[in-house]
């Protein structure tokens, strides 16, 4: 599921070409705009898209930065009236994928749970902790209802960070997660509507 890529260099002796050229830069600009994009489209009464702090921020005393919040496309309401709570394991689906880079115009998608096109009848969730997925991610599973089908934009300090340690995300990296929320429950309690 998880594609694998070679990170190519930039080198003036070979002629390659950076795969990720000022990465940092660009994720940073690309989310601040997103960021004030979706403020923009909330204001114009546009509920579609939502701005949500991320779950971990104090509510006072601390000035919040762009990069506090994930921002949220609300493709499809489910029919659920509860969230998941940080406790809770959940059963989804996702797609995650980068901003667009040299080689991958539509962006890397570096990790699916699907085949596409999603098909609810064949498709099954992965289940998982929501404590143990990365900021950005848990802030999302925390505001979803069952049902709910949402494109999330994380920034890259609310996902793997300036260093994310792996071979397919570049650090500074902004994830973008298409995730569907079928289910959720407390494990020693059961399902909780």
């Amino acid at each position: 599921m998880v594609v694998a890529l070679g990170m190519v260099a930039c080198s003036e002796d070979d002629g390659t070409i950076e795969e990720y050229p000022d990465w940092r830069a660009k994720n940073e600009a690309y989310f601040q705009q997103l960021v004030n994009d979706a403020q923009a489209r909330q204001a114009g009464g546009d509920a579609s898209w939502v701005v949500l702090k991320s779950y971990s921020k104090p509510q006072v005393g601390y000035t919040l930065q762009y990069d506090d919040y994930i921002v949220v496309q609300k493709l499809e309401n489910g029919k659920g009236t509860t969230s998941p709570l940080g406790s809770d394991s959940v059963a989804v689906h996702y797609a995650g994928r980068l901003l667009p880079s040299t080689s991958y115009p539509q962006g890397l998608e570096f990790d699916r749970s699907f085949t596409e096109p999603f098909d609810p009848v064949v498709a099954t969730p992965v289940t998982f902790a929501v404590n143990k997925v990365v900021n950005g991610f848990a802030t999302a599973l925390l505001n979803m209802h069952r049902g709910d089908h949402w494109k999330v934009y994380i920034p890259y300090r609310l996902g793997y960070g300036e260093t994310s340690g792996s071979n397919t995300i570049p650090d500074c990296s902004t994830l973008i997660f298409d995730i569907r929320l079928d289910d959720f429950w407390l494990k020693e309690q059961g399902d909780r509507n």
